[in-house]
């Protein structure tokens, strides 16, 4: 016999008791185990093998007694009710009569209230367990519900601080670096040397923190939450008051447009609609009963009779009793989930990081290897250091935290004229790297909006774009369909008021042509039926020119069952069965489509208390949530630049697929669908390699989606997610790059994204990405110059002094050269224009680093050919004039020269327009001719001069570091164009 699962007690209450289990779960489930808890009066409410608990209900005992009684009821044994009876003497509160009604009732215990508990009762049952009447709550009532439970308000996600963003600026290795040269710099008397670098520090702060700190109040502004008031019933008057006020107890009045202010349960329900989208990803208005559940909920989608706060009521009315406020709803757990999600660190920072960390590896190495040397040779101690620092100083990149912050904060003003706002300049490569895309459906790939997309007349179907005119070939196929939708209806399109479905009818009423206010008033209705679950379908009827008329829309099938004829009345022919037969099959090619299907009839005669018989059937109308035009083209940019499509929706899997195949979301062509049950016992692992072979997640929770974003991530992928509600949030956060989309994107989804789109054009992605890819290349060519001239400056440094005392440059000199005549050029390097083919390529791998090895050998050799030719010039100038200022002039000169020219040879020529090349090689030229000029200053201001230790230029000193600075430019120019040959 398998042994019985191991138990344990989650939470106690009096009355209730929920237990964990752990073990096999027993194979015949528990149907025995229930009958043996019900002998000794616990009553087993739900079982959920997923989660591996138990919900029970049990007369006042102690958790104790209750976790016994399981124990031994799976073991097989037989109870028979051995918990020891309640105290004979009532308590003072048991003593007092418990009496439904209002200004009486006791407060709800609404932190503990179990929201799938209470699907399963009846709406009396639920309002006597929570000891509320239909008069509401009075006001002594509401106070202490309040103190209780809180303000009903969502906890709203912090945004960045300006001193988080400031310290961002700062914490990390390359300014570090900078640091610890200004340490060295003022412990061996640099104090200027020490100034200056603490400017270069102040201004890279200054930069970043300007540029993120004006993109986040932007956000902030965005995501300003708005006030939405509630309809509650208190001490049977119905008031509005603001939705911070509602509290557990309160009855909810909900009617179309309003905004549920909090988690409850449904009591009344008339033909009650509900967006949940936000919440679910369900893009279909969602019906809604007052009726009990006959199964516990699966899944928040499946609450039926369940109202959660955010979502927005969409046609109907109805009335619900308040379980659940504040931070303990559905909404406000999906945000504490995002809460405990830990951003991934931007690679760029990685990358950067890991470089500057084997340039102070080998910035030590050089500098003990020189100060070695220089001790070996009888050099003082003193100077020999000096000598080190100094060479420290060239090592060190000071121009590279400036460049980086400075490419990035211009990329990120690009995007935002592109209408995309980056909320920290590390995500702008970041967004450049992505490999794979995942998208929320509903709102980011379609509209969030019903509208008919297909429809049939009795001439045939025909597929329909939403918002153009109806072409005038079907409009007359259509004419009667068109006016039946426009008469049984209560929805008006000016102002637009009703369900998002009767919306869309009257849009292709209108797009047909038809006049729906004068048809209106020449066809006046005098009798309405709603539908409901026994009868789906709505009936009216009005009072037509020769007697009343009857038009009826609603499910095919229900309505087929009451017509006799097909077609219009001037054309108006008997049903046959194979008639029948045919709508039915088209019906069903509709559903397959992932539509949702109406369909609508016209009879004479007057409506009654039955339901109407002898109609002639009109047509079916196709209705979705159509998908954007632009996000097919949006689509098609990703896959060409290598870039994997994934669906991530909490809708139905046929909807789900419908879209992606109007998409072509798979790049291979090949549609490979997973539901939530089909992952929800998967481990990471296997779930990252079925996500690798994915291209559509539906029925997918919240928790779902950070769990596939996760395990995507942990195979080396680069996510992006994108997505606009509440329940997009935590794969938000945990992506690479989170990406809340459109005007409707919540607040929550607004600030855990490192990217907000303001418009809900997808193409703005692919614009960004491609901003992302060119500022990552800028980045890249701006790095390699910084680090091939520095390498030229360490290698001239370590010649000059292990060759004599006295003949290597001044800090001051190599600070004029890494600031001045290195910063301008590798500027102008980072602001070229996007390359051509940007988007034509796929992303770098994830795991490479900023330069493979191949590249690292291209910068010591550049860095070798610059410091070749400065120190040919040293050598010559040393022969003829001894070491001295005059000798360091020459070697300053041809290595400036050198650097300089080497910036050009690094310039974009691979592709773009000629307009692009052009205006990319206009900056370049300008900043190169900017670091001559800055080059000529020290020779024109003696002090300056004095202060870099060089002797003022003379023109044959000037021939000769241009001849030889260019003949390092020859020998570059050279090894590229092998290269490239090869």
């Amino acid at each position: 016999m398998p042994p019985a699962p191991r138990c344990r007690v989650r939470h106690h209450l009096p009355g209730r008791t929920r237990l964990d289990l752990s073990g096999p779960w027993p194979p015949d489930g528990l149907g025995g185990v229930r009958e043996r808890l019900a002998a000794a009066g616990i009553v087993l409410v739900r079982a959920d093998p997923q989660v591996r608990s138990l919900l029970l209900t049990h007369p006042p005992r102690e958790a104790a007694t209750i976790l016994s009684c399981v124990r031994r009821a799976l073991a097989g044994e037989e109870l028979d009710d051995p918990a020891p009876p309640p105290p004979a003497g009532p308590s003072p509160a048991a003593a007092r009569p418990r009496r439904i009604l209002a200004h009486a009732a006791p407060l709800p215990d609404a932190p503990d209230t179990d929201l799938d508990e209470m699907s399963l009762l009846a709406p009396d049952a639920v309002a006597g367990r929570l000891g509320v009447s239909a008069s509401g709550l009075d006001a002594a009532q509401v106070t202490a519900a309040r103190a209780r439970a809180g303000a009903n308000h969502l906890p709203q996600p912090v945004g960045r601080s300006g001193r988080a963003i400031l310290l961002a600026q700062v914490s990390n290795l390359p300014v570090a670096l900078l640091a610890g040269s200004c340490v060295l710099s003022l412990a061996t008397g640099g104090v200027l040397d020490a100034l200056v670098t603490l400017a270069v520090i102040g201004i890279n702060t200054g930069i970043g923190f300007g540029t993120e700190n004006a993109t986040e109040r932007l956000i902030r502004r965005l995501s300003r939450p708005v006030a939405h008031p509630a309809s509650v019933v208190r001490a049977g008057i119905a008031a509005s008051v603001p939705a911070d006020d509602v509290v557990p107890g309160d009855i909810l009045v909900l009617a179309p447009g309003m905004r549920v202010a909090a988690d409850a349960r449904l009591i009344e329900a008339r033909d009650l609609t509900l967006d949940e989208s936000t919440l679910t990803g369900e893009s279909l208005p969602v019906e809604k009963t007052a009726a009990a559940l006959a199964l516990v909920p699966r899944a928040v989608a499946e609450r039926h009779n369940l109202v959660h706060a955010g979502t927005i009521v969409t046609g109907g009315d109805g009335r619900a009793i308040v379980l659940r406020t504040g931070a303990r709803t559905e909404a406000a757990r999906t945000q504490l989930l995002i809460g405990r999600v830990r951003a991934p660190r931007p690679m760029i920072e990685e990358k950067l990081e890991a470089l500057s960390g084997r340039l102070a590896l080998g910035c030590l190495g050089a500098s003990g290897l020189l100060l070695a040397g220089s001790l070996l040779r009888g050099e003082p101690l003193v100077a020999a250091l000096r000598s080190a620092i100094a060479l420290a100083v060239a090592a060190i990149p000071e121009g590279l935290p400036a460049v980086a912050t400075t490419t990035l904060a211009i990329g990120a003003r690009e995007m935002e004229k592109e209408k995309a706002f980056v909320r920290a300049l590390p995500a702008i490569e970041a967004i450049g790297s992505i490999d794979t895309i995942c998208l929320d459906k509903t709102g980011t790939l379609t509209r969030n909006e019903m509208a008919v997309v297909r429809a049939a007349g009795v001439g045939g179907a025909v597929d329909l774009e939403p918002g153009t005119p109806v072409p005038e070939a079907v409009r007359r196929d259509l004419a009667a369909f068109a006016e039946a939708v426009a008469l049984c209806s209560e929805a008006e399109l000016e102002p637009r008021a009703g369900s998002p479905t009767e919306l869309a009818l009257l849009d292709l009423a209108a797009a047909s042509g038809l006049d729906i206010a004068v048809r209106r008033a020449a066809l006046p209705v005098r009798a309405l039926s709603s539908r409901n679950h026994a009868r789906r379908f709505m009936a009216t009827e009005h009072v037509g020119p020769s007697g009343p008329l009857v038009f009826v829309k609603g499910a095919p099938e229900d309505v087929l069952a009451l017509c006799a004829t097909e077609g219009g009345p001037e054309e108006a022919r008997p049903l046959t069965d194979a008639r029948r037969a045919e709508w039915l099959a088209l019906n069903t090619d509709f559903a397959g489509r992932g539509l949702r299907v109406l369909a609508a009839a016209r009879g004479a005669g007057p409506l009654g208390d039955g339901a109407p018989t002898g109609l002639a059937f009109l047509g079916l109308a196709g209705l979705a949530d159509p998908v954007r035009a632009e996000a097919a083209e949006a689509i098609d940019l990703f896959h060409k630049a290598g870039i994997r499509t994934i669906m991530m929706t909490g809708d139905q899997a046929g909807t789900a697929l419908a879209v992606a195949e109007a998409l072509a979301l798979s790049r291979t062509g090949i549609l490979r669908m997973a539901t939530g049950p089909d992952i929800a016992g998967l481990d990471p692992a296997a779930l990252g390699d079925l996500a690798l072979a994915t291209s559509v997640f539906a029925r997918v929770s919240p928790a779902d989606k950070l769990r596939i974003v996760e395990a995507l991530q942990a195979k080396g992928r680069r996510v992006a997610m994108l997505g606009d509600g509440v329940n997009d949030g935590p794969a938000l956060r945990a992506a690479a790059v989170g990406v809340a989309v459109g005007r409707r994107a919540t607040p929550v989804a607004r600030e855990v994204a490192d990217l907000v789109l303001a418009d809900d054009d997808l193409r703005e992605l692919a614009r960004a990405i491609a901003r992302g890819r060119a500022t990552e290349d800028n980045v890249r060519n701006a790095i390699r110059f910084l680090f091939a001239t520095n390498l030229s400056e360490i290698f001239v440094m370590l010649a000059e002094t292990l060759h004599g005392a006295g003949e290597g440059e001044t800090p001051m000199e190599l600070f004029w050269l890494n600031l001045v005549t290195d910063i301008l050029p590798a500027l102008g390097l980072a602001l070229a224009e996007p390359r051509g083919d940007v988007m034509d390529r796929a992303p770098r791998r994830s795991d490479a680093p900023l330069f493979d090895r191949a590249e690292l050998q291209g910068l010591a050799l550049d860095g070798g050919a610059i410091a070749a030719g400065a120190l040919a010039g040293h050598f010559l100038a040393l022969g003829r004039f001894g070491a001295g200022p005059r000798t360091r002039a020459v070697t300053f000169t041809t290595l400036a020269f050198g650097q300089i020219l080497h910036a050009w040879a690094l310039r974009d020529r691979s592709s773009g327009s000629p307009r692009t090349l052009r205006i990319s090689e206009r900056r370049l030229e300008a900043s190169l001719g900017g670091a001559l000029a800055l080059l000529a200053v020290p020779f024109l201001v003696p002090g300056l001069r004095r202060l870099l230790g060089i002797a003022p230029a003379q023109l044959s000193d000037l021939g000769l570091a241009a001849l030889l600075g260019g003949a390092s430019f020859v020998v570059g120019e050279g090894r590229r164009i092998v290269r490239g040959a090869s």
